[in-house]
């Protein structure tokens, strides 16, 4: 009797699903309902009951595998990408080029109201900060 992981076998799935005798018997239905296999083939019945219950497939241990991949992938990649992000804020910040708000420090946005241009803040309507704009 075999236990833990089951050997995953494509050509076995393919050929349980496509031989002659399952056509038939799905075709003509003399398939028998689900349990039946007690009474056809009792030995073949028990074995396969213990034998799921003592195995479990290898395809979920897959999966998760993968997964657990495609995860660390993804946090390296926005790892970088937060800090070429980051990168890029100081190099602007640094020439002076972006307006900061006075309530809550976070980028200013030109914007265009009844008297005129302004920076307003980006996190608008959490934060009404704003700023006169100047001509340069």
């Amino acid at each position: 009797m075999k236990f833990g992981i089951r050997t995953p076998s494509l050509s076995k799935r393919i050929a349980a699903r496509t031989s002659f005798p399952r056509f038939v018997r799905h075709s003509l239905g003399f398939k028998a309902p689900r349990g039946f296999g007690w009474f056809t083939n009792p030995r073949r019945a028990a074995y396969n009951r213990i034998y799921s219950r003592t195995t479990f497939k290898a395809d979920n241990l897959i999966v998760l595998a993968l997964m657990a991949v495609f995860a660390v992938l993804y946090a390296i990649i926005s790892g970088f990408v937060a800090l070429f992000a980051s990168l890029s804020r100081r190099d602007t910040l640094a020439s002076g080029a972006v307006e900061r708000c006075p309530r809550c420090n976070s980028e200013m946005v030109l914007r265009y109201g009844r008297r005129g241009k302004f920076y307003g803040c980006s996190r608008f309507p959490n934060c009404r900060g704003t700023r006169n704009f100047v001509q340069p």
